[in-house]
C-alpha cells in the first residue's frame, strides 16, 4: 500500500494553529491593556507639585490592577512572537514585576495574572 503524502495537510495545520495562537496572544494583551484603562478606587493623592501643581491621581487600591498615572505601562505591553508557535505577552517597563507581585512595603496590583486566566477559563477560539 503506498503511503499518503500528509505534509500539505500538516502545514495547514500548522498554519492555522499558527493564526490561532497569533490570535490568542493579541486577544491577551488586549485584556491587559483593558485591566490596566480601569480607574482606580484607592486614595487619592496631588502629583507634579512643581509642573502641574492642581493635577490629582487616584491610586489603585491593593489587589486591583495599576491606575493609570502616566500610562507608560499600558503603552509596553506587546505579544511577540518569540519563535513558530511561541508568544511571548508582557512588557519591558521594570517596575511592573513590583505592581504584579508587590512588595514589603505594597501590596500586588496584579495586572497580568487575572487577563491570563480569563483568557485560559476563555479556551480557544
Amino acid at each position: 500500500m503506498p503511503r499518503a503524502d500528509l505534509s500539505a495537510a500538516r502545514a495547514a495545520g500548522l498554519a492555522l494553529l499558527g493564526q490561532q495562537l497569533a490570535n490568542r496572544a493579541q486577544r491577551l494583551r488586549n485584556s491587559v491593556v483593558e485591566e490596566l484603562s480601569r480607574p482606580g478606587t484607592g486614595r487619592t493623592y496631588r502629583t507634579g507639585y512643581k509642573t502641574e501643581p492642581h493635577r490629582t491621581h487616584q491610586a489603585s487600591a491593593p489587589g486591583e490592577a495599576p491606575a493609570v498615572n502616566t500610562g507608560r505601562l499600558r503603552q509596553s505591553i506587546t505579544a511577540v512572537q518569540i519563535k513558530p508557535l511561541h508568544w511571548r505577552v508582557g512588557t519591558n517597563v521594570d517596575y511592573a514585576l513590583f505592581l504584579e507581585f508587590g512588595t514589603r512595603r505594597m501590596a500586588p496590583r496584579p495586572f497580568l495574572r487575572p487577563a491570563a486566566d480569563r483568557e485560559r477559563e476563555r479556551g480557544s477560539p
